[in-house]
C-alpha cells in the first residue's frame, strides 16, 4: 500500500528486565514495517537497559534517566512522536504480530474515525491467554462521568487502543504527567470530548496480570479517576447498569452488534476489510 501510515509506539519502563524483551519483540517483529518505536526508561538498574540496547538499531529513540513517574515518562515519549497513529505499551504487555497491519488498514479505510481498540485480551505471567472478550461499547457521557472503573465493573483496556496523532492536541500533558495511576483514563477523557471510541473485533494487544503492578491498586485508581471526572448522577448509574447488563446477555451476538453497529467493526472476509 502506498503512503503507509506511520505507527508510533511509546513504551516506558523501570526495572522490567523480566518482561521487557517480550514487549520489545512484539513491536519490532510486527508484520507491518512503518513503525516508530520510542522507549523511555526511568534509570533501571536490573539489566533492562542491556535488553533495550540489544534492539537499539530497531528503536527510533530511547533514553534511560530518572523521571517523576510512569506518566511523566510517557509525556516525554509522546513529545517525540512523529507518526500518524499512536499507542503506548507497558513494559510487561505485548502486541499481536499483525496488530499494526490491521490498525493501518482500518484507519486507511475509515478516514472519519480517530480512536479505536481491539478485543480485551488478558495474559498470565507465562504469557498464556486467560481471558478474551469483545469489549463493551463505550459511551462518552458515561466515560466523562467516571463510570468505566471497577466500582461499576466496566473497564477500557488500554493495551489495544490506537488513535490518530492529532488527538494529542486535546491533552494537557502537564496534567497527564502529574497523575499517578489513571493517566490512561485521562487520555480517554480528553479524546471523548471530540470523538468516540470504535471497536475492532480482532486481536491487537493484551494485558499481563502479575503481582505488584500499578493497576492492582484499584481503590486509589478509582479515587484518582473521580478527581478528574464529573460526578455521575442517578441517570448515569442506571444507564451504566443497563449497558453492562445488555453486554453480558448479548455479548458477541447479533443484537449486541445491532446496538453497536456504528462503532463495532467486524472483519468481512469477502470484502477483505473491517466494516
Amino acid at each position: 500500500m502506498e503512503n503507509k501510515l506511520k505507527i508510533s509506539v511509546v513504551t516506558v519502563s523501570y526495572n522490567a528486565a523480566d518482561t521487557i524483551e517480550e514487549t520489545i519483540r512484539s513491536v519490532v517483529n510486527q508484520t507491518y514495517d512503518n513503525i516508530e518505536y520510542i522507549i523511555i526508561d526511568g534509570g533501571s538498574t536490573d539489566g533492562t537497559v542491556d535488553i533495550i540496547k540489544k534492539y537499539a538499531d530497531r528503536i527510533a529513540y530511547w533514553v534511560s534517566e530518572p523521571d517523576k513517574g510512569m506518566y511523566d515518562a510517557l509525556r516525554k515519549g509522546f513529545t517525540r512522536v512523529t507518526g500518524n497513529i499512536c499507542c503506548f505499551l507497558n513494559s510487561d504487555d505485548f502486541l499481536y504480530i499483525n496488530a499494526f497491519s490491521a490498525v493501518s488498514d482500518f484507519f486507511q479505510d475509515h478516514s472519519e474515525i480517530f480512536w479505536i481498540k481491539g478485543r480485551d485480551v488478558v495474559y498470565n505471567e507465562k504469557s498464556q491467554i486467560i481471558a478474551d472478550n469483545i469489549p463493551n461499547v463505550v459511551y462518552n457521557r458515561l466515560l466523562q462521568h467516571g463510570i468505566y472503573i471497577s466500582k461499576y465493573r466496566q473497564f477500557i483496556q488500554q493495551e489495544s487502543i490506537f488513535w490518530r496523532t492529532e488527538l494529542n492536541n486535546l491533552v494537557d500533558w502537564e496534567k497527564f504527567a502529574s497523575l499517578k495511576l489513571c493517566g490512561d483514563y485521562y487520555l480517554w477523557l480528553c479524546f471523548s470530548k471530540k470523538v468516540r471510541l470504535h471497536i475492532l473485533n480482532t486481536y491487537l494487544g493484551g494485558f499481563r496480570v502479575r503481582a505488584g503492578q500499578l493497576s492492582s491498586n484499584v481503590e486509589d485508581y478509582n479515587s484518582e479517576v473521580k478527581s478528574i471526572t464529573e460526578q455521575p448522577n442517578i441517570r448515569d448509574i442506571i444507564l451504566s447498569y443497563i449497558s453492562k447488563g445488555y453486554y453480558k446477555i448479548f455479548r458477541g451476538g447479533i443484537l449486541y452488534h445491532m446496538v453497536g453497529k456504528n462503532v463495532v467493526h467486524n472483519w468481512n472476509s469477502e470484502r477483505q476489510r473491517f466494516i
